[in-house]
């Protein structure tokens, strides 16, 4: 029902000459009802009028029935005399009425389809059914008013989340819940990246020790053992394994040589280690000759832990004390082939042979033993690019990450350790994981965590295609890649094939990275041609309005092309 039939006319007697005149002049009548009775008018109304006059931020509105509306205009809107808008009522005080426009454009066939709708389904004229509407309409969803009544019992639960978010769930067919509302949000800002949730995760649980405060010292190295464990026993093998280059072999064999040269390795040589050592050379010893092998072992222990050189002294130290001899120690790092086993080697011989409790707590709480075990939980909760080329991979991967993840917590609180310190990073690493299978009931999307020399990097994989198409060979299908990385920064590629014919667009940062990947392109090229595809390609500096995740972009977008093929991980308990 429009404002118009809800406002009666004035009232109050006529002087007695202008009643007269009014009466003989039906038109004159209508000009004087311009005072009406606006006490109906509640907070959220919606009425359709004219402007006539505008003076300062006071407006007065041609209604229908000819009866005009004076009110205030809330805000520094830009209207003129003649403007047919929606407006809004704002506020009532029963002497004045606050008013705004409901939309930013003048009454448009836009608006009449949506005024069209509300009265086909029977829901009033107000601001948020108009509003609604209009999120509806514009994600390409049907207005029917179970659509409607579904969007505003959610709007009521969820007050505070903009309306966007929950058609937009909606229409990817997601469940609109606490969990997925706020994944949501963090893909939209683009804070949603998995591996930043990995490496928070595995951070957390390489400081155990500070959980299990009441823990005795075989329980805390039973703990580290049994978790170490699980991630190598679970972790495929080309993530663990490495080779071991000629040079390493023969650092090796030169530790081995000489165990002797550990007993150098004591109290007095602390002050050798207090600052970080730029220059090897520039160790200082009394005996040349046991120093040179000392700094080969502390050299070899480096490469294959991935600690620099102060750190590999530290951690020997701590190893000493903990109880450790000087042949297990060396026998420790001559028989490591990656740092992982050399983790797994160290606690296997802690918890065989450590017998100081004090230092051995010390070691666990060391920032030493801690990056190992957190570069040992993101090593087995990543792919390597050669994993890849299984599809099952990802679905094994996400499932690996809920169980073990689960596991630590279950055997955490078994020796009665506090597990609330891993809730909120657990909570958003299974969160991410869950709204990913949920997108993927409508979509191909994931994120694969990959683990790359010297880096670890996100990338996100979306296919987009319509799977009739696919079947009929009409049409290619398309691929957009997101790729986070150290050197070349956000990148964006999206890949269409068609037949034998791949093109290929490189969206990056800033000229270097374009000039880096131009000139790699014909090696891309060659490649492709060995396998029967030809190559053509772009390569594009973002512009400054460009998203900086257009794979993202697409999944948000409601106008965008979606997939309809059905991808679902695995990741069930």
């Amino acid at each position: 029902m429009y404002i118009g039939n809800m406002i009666s006319g004035y009232e109050k007697p006529l002087p007695e000459g202008k009643a007269m005149d009014a009466a003989k002049n039906d038109n004159q009548l209508k000009q004087v009802k311009a005072s009406l009775d606006i006490t109906n008018l509640k907070e959220g109304m919606v009425f359709k009028g004219e402007i006539e006059n505008i003076t300062g931020d006071k407006v007065l509105i041609n209604l229908e029935n000819h009866l005009k509306l004076p009110a205030r205009l809330q805000g520094d809107v830009n209207l003129t005399v003649g403007d047919r808008l929606l407006f809004c009522v704002k506020d009532n005080n029963n002497s004045q009425i606050l008013i705004k426009p409901l939309f930013d454009s003048l009454y448009s066939a836009e608006t009449q389809v949506l005024e069209k709708a509300l009265d086909m389904t029977g829901l009033s004229l107000t601001e948020k059914n108009f509003s609604v509407a209009k999120e509806l309409m514009e994600a390409g969803m049907s207005l029917d008013r179970g659509n409607m009544t579904k969007l505003l019992s959610q709007s009521m639960k969820f007050p505070d989340v903009p309306l966007s978010t929950l058609v937009s769930l909606n229409k990817m067919n997601v469940p609109v819940n606490e969990e997925n509302i706020q994944q949501f949000s963090r893909y939209t800002n683009y804070k949603h990246q998995i591996t930043e949730d990995i490496s928070h995760a595995a951070s957390s649980m390489a400081d155990f020790s500070s959980h299990l405060s009441e823990a005795s010292t075989t329980d805390l190295v039973s703990f580290a053992k049994d978790m170490i464990d699980m991630f190598i026993s679970d972790m495929p093998e080309d993530n663990l394994y490495q080779e071991v280059t000629a040079m390493e072999d023969t650092k090796n064999e030169a530790v081995l040589e000489n165990d002797k040269m550990l007993q150098n390795i004591n109290e007095n040589d602390n002050e050798v280690f207090q600052d970080e050592i730029t220059d090897r050379n520039a160790i200082p010893d009394k005996n040349v000759e046991a120093n040179m092998v000392r700094d080969n072992l502390i050299k070899n222990l480096s490469q294959i832990s991935g600690l620099n050189d102060k750190e590999a002294y530290v951690l020997i130290k701590n190893l000493q004390q903990s109880g450790l001899s000087n042949e297990v120690i060396s026998n420790l790092i001559s028989n490591s082939s990656s740092k992982e086993v050399f983790l797994q080697n160290m606690v296997n011989a802690l918890f065989e042979n450590s017998t100081n409790d004090i230092p051995l707590q010390q070691l666990l709480t060391s920032n030493e033993f801690k990056n190992m075990f957190s570069d040992l939980i993101m090593k087995s909760w990543s792919l390597s690019p050669e994993n890849m080329k299984n599809p099952k991979e990802i679905d094994e991967l996400y499932h690996r990450i809920q169980t073990q993840s689960k596991k630590f917590e279950d055997v955490l609180a078994s020796k009665g350790g506090d597990s609330k310190g891993f809730q909120h990073n657990f909570q958003n690493m299974r969160q991410n994981m869950s709204f990913m299978e949920q997108i993927n009931h409508q979509m191909i999307y994931a994120q694969m965590p990959l683990k790359l020399s010297n880096q670890n990097a996100n990338s996100e994989l979306y296919v987009y295609a319509d799977k009739r198409k696919l079947l009929e060979k009409k049409d290619g299908i398309s691929v957009m890649l997101h790729l986070d990385m150290d050197h070349l920064g956000q990148t964006d590629v999206k890949i269409t094939l068609t037949g034998s014919n791949v093109h290929a667009r490189f969206y990056l940062n800033d000229q270097e990275s374009v000039d880096i990947v131009t000139n790699n392109m014909n090696d891309l090229a060659k490649q492709l041609g060995l396998r029967g595809f030809s190559l053509t390609d772009e390569v594009l500096k973002r512009s400054k309005e460009e998203s900086i995740n257009k794979v993202i972009d697409e999944i948000i977008d409601e106008n965008a092309e979606k997939s309809i093929k059905r991808y679902t991980f695995d990741a069930r308990m």
